[in-house]
Formats: structure tokens, sequence, C-alpha cells
């Protein structure tokens, strides 16, 4: 008797390539994943019903009804697609976090040299103007975030040249600090990005009744 095939779940990648729309998926599931950790509690309204229309996406693009109509445990088999779509979501997150740390790693170098850049222009007997200065640095944002804002400044002649670079240089204390403060905060979003990705089986857990009810209205 010949042996019956074992059907091998599909890689990221290959989910991926068949529907590129579930990489935004992806990123929201972990997302949710890790507010559900950081608020210590049950998600709330909004975020469930964001959580339904992921895994919803996620099911049309991935054909869950076929799978509920081809096996005895569809929950099983679509839960090992949440957790694929979830570790993917946090690998991303993870990538995104180590490249925005190692831009802030030398945010205050660069200002530095933009610093001695705007001097040397502002003092330069040849500099030709209009010219422009570019650098970026950390601010906090209208809910108290900090995010990283780049600012160009034009400037048309040598005083004012000489005043973009008074003003950054007075500035440059500032800008350290939150720049500092803001590699902290990456940091601590690693460490809890880390936590939450070695509990996602947790989190998938506490949605099984939501993706019941979204495979059900998927048929």
């Amino acid at each position: 008797m010949a042996r019956k095939k074992t059907k091998r779940p599909l890689t990221l990648k290959a989910m991926l390539t068949r529907a590129p729309e579930l990489d935004g998926v992806c990123r929201q599931l972990a997302a949710l994943a890790l507010a559900q950790l950081e608020q210590e509690g049950p998600l709330g309204v909004r975020q469930n019903e964001q959580l339904r229309r992921a895994l919803a996406t996620a099911g049309d693009a991935l054909t869950w009804t076929a799978t509920a109509a081809h096996s005895d445990d569809s929950i099983t088999e679509v839960s090992k697609d949440f957790m694929t779509m979830a570790k993917g979501g946090s690998r991303a997150m993870g990538r995104d976090l180590a490249k925005q740390l190692a831009a802030k790693k030398v945010e205050v170098k660069q200002l530095n040299d933009t610093l001695a850049s705007a001097t040397k222009l502002a003092e330069g007997p040849d500099t030709a103007y209009p010219a422009e200065i570019t650098f970026s640095y950390t601010v906090r944002d209208a809910f108290a975030e900090l995010i990283t804002k780049t600012e160009t400044v034009t400037v048309t002649e040598t005083a004012e040249a000489a005043s973009a670079a008074a003003a950054l240089a007075r500035s440059m204390p500032a800008r350290t600090k939150l720049a500092d403060l803001m590699i902290t905060e990456l940091k601590r979003k690693q460490s809890q990005l880390e936590v939450m990705t070695k509990g996602l089986s947790d989190f998938i857990e506490s949605s099984q009744g939501l993706l019941r009810e979204v495979i059900a209205n998927l048929q």
C-alpha cells in the first residue's frame, strides 16, 4: 500500500509569495501580541477588531475554508499559520528596531559633523548661496513618544549660516540627551519583543475563540 503523503505547512516565504498582502498582516499580529504583553491584560475592543480583520485577511489569502473542509482539527492547522505569521512579524519588527538603534547610536556624531560643516560653511569666504544644512535628531511627538525628525535649513548669506550653526551648537546638549533616551527606549523595546516572541503560543491560545469565529465567517 502506498504511504499517505503528509501535507507540510507552508513556509512564511511561500506564504508571502502566494499572498504579498500578508506582510502587513504578519506585522500587525506581532504588534497586537506585543500590545497585549505591554498592557498586561486582554486586548481592547478596537484591538480585537484589528485582530479579527488581520485574521480574516489571512484566512482568505490562505484558504482556511479549504483547510476546515479537509481537516478534522482545522483550528490546530490554521493556528500553525497564525504562529508562522506572528513569528514572521516579530522578526520584521526586530529588524526594524535593530536598524533604528544602529542609526540612533551614530546620531550625535552625525550632528557634530553637521555642526562642523555648518561652521565651515559660515566661515568660508567662497561659499555659494543659497546653501542647505540638513540634519536628523530626536524629538518628542504630540503623544510624548520619541521619534526621529529630519530638518533642512536653507541659508542665503553668511550671517544666516553663522546663526544656523550657533543654533545647532546650542541645541546639542538637549539633542544628545534625547538621543540617549531613545537608545534606551529602543533597547527596552527589543527586550519586550524578545519576551513577546517567546510567549506567542499564549497569545495564540488566548485568541482561539476569535480565530474560530473568523473561520466560521469565512465559510
